[in-house]
């Protein structure tokens, strides 16, 4: 087939639905939310979870579809491919495949002839190459009303990046991320994680698909690598705006570590060791703590053991104050409710505060004692 026939590059052309393809490589699909396979039923079904499919079928299918803006396709393989309108040639293929629709447990209103016929000639801009579409897409999804999520738009910056290798003029990184709506910086945090988990993904220190849970918290790594602990364990360089991430961030005498981070992040389905890091907020702040602490990394680094790690970081006189803080306030609790006590039902309380006295009057002797030398000491 003669696509040329069809629509000519840089030209826009009503075009059969059915010549149309989902665009298998979509940055969209990401370790969380990849299609079981490449076919249209698989991919309507994981955007139908993934990407608020429902809404827009919805929509479609009581007013029909509007040819305003053109879905971006390029020639792949003898195939016509959606860079840009995979959400709205899924909602238009579940409209018109009652079994696509039944499969991704989409409801769809009823259709008339009227409203189908929008359906069958799409509008359609072909680009000669995919990266002529790449502004338009990145900026679309970076910041726009349908933003990708951090792991989809780190892959999408980081094959623009890839591509520029050889060219006479190429874009530095923070170039496409202005480019792309990012004013932040946040993008170069992005794609310096990608680049750690593709090279972990190559030499076989990790797989995503190994990870323990389902859902890829891809924030807990570009995070923790903006922290210096965590770069510095690596033995990778502060990350500067300015300059391109390297494509194998971590050398090979710290490969060992960097799989004790992924672990430590991501856990293994295979080895049944869940993450260290159950939600960004504390965890990734404890794990930062105990890689300030040589004996606290050895102990998280043998046991995977988050609790025990942060005990061994902690200096004993902090460790000390908070458990005396702390148990202070839990006294102060047991006497309001003192009148709850019930001899009757309770008696083997008394032999545990008979226990926490001793522990009390021991503690304060020592502290009443060493108090004296100190003052002793400066008085002398």
């Amino acid at each position: 087939m003669d696509w040329n026939d069809i629509v000519g590059v840089r030209e826009t052309r009503l075009v059969d639905v059915e010549l149309l393809n989902f665009d298998k490589n979509n940055p969209r699909f990401t370790p969380d939310k990849r299609p079981d396979e490449d076919s249209d039923r698989a991919i309507v079904a994981e955007l139908a979870r993934t990407a608020d499919l429902s809404e827009l079928v919805q929509s479609i299918g009581t007013s029909g579809y509007i040819n305003i803006e053109p879905l971006v396709v390029v020639v792949r393989q003898n195939e016509l491919v959606v860079l840009e309108g995979n959400r709205r040639l899924a909602a238009i293929k579940a409209l018109r495949n009652e079994e696509l629709a039944r499969h991704a447990k989409l409801s769809t209103p009823e259709l008339t002839t009227d409203i189908l016929e929008t359906m069958k000639n799409i509008l359609v801009y072909r680009v000669e190459q995919e990266e002529d579409a790449r502004e338009l897409i990145g900026f679309k999804h970076i910041n726009g009303p349908q933003a990708w999520d951090a792991f989809a738009k780190a892959k999408f910056a980081a094959r623009w990046l890839d591509s520029q290798a050889g060219l006479a003029e190429p874009l530095r990184l923070y170039e496409i991320a202005n480019r792309m709506g990012d004013k932040h910086a946040t993008i170069h945090r992005m794609v310096t994680a990608y680049y750690v988990l593709m090279q972990a993904e190559r030499l076989e220190i990790f797989h995503l698909d190994d990870r323990y849970k389902r859902a890829f918290s891809f924030s807990h790594l570009y995070t923790g690598l903006s922290y210096g602990e965590f770069t510095d364990y690596l033995g990778m360089p502060r990350p500067r705006r300015d300059q391109n991430p390297p494509k194998n961030p971590v050398s090979p005498e710290y490969h060992d570590k960097l799989r004790y981070v992924l672990i430590w992040l991501y856990g293994s389905k295979e080895r049944e060791i869940q993450p260290v890091v159950r939600s960004q907020n504390p965890d990734l702040g404890r794990v930062r703590e105990v890689l300030k602490s040589k004996p606290g990394t050895e102990v998280l680094e043998q046991t995977s053991h988050l609790g025990d790690a942060l005990i061994m970081a902690t200096p004993k006189d902090r460790r000390f104050s908070t458990h005396i803080v702390e148990a202070n306030g839990q006294l102060r609790l047991a006497l309001e409710t003192l009148d709850g006590f019930d001899p009757e039902s309770q008696s083997a309380l008394q032999e545990i505060v008979a226990s926490a006295f001793k522990r009390v009057r021991l503690i304060k002797s020592t502290v009443d004692s060493q108090m004296s030398e100190f003052e002793g000491s400066i008085v002398n």
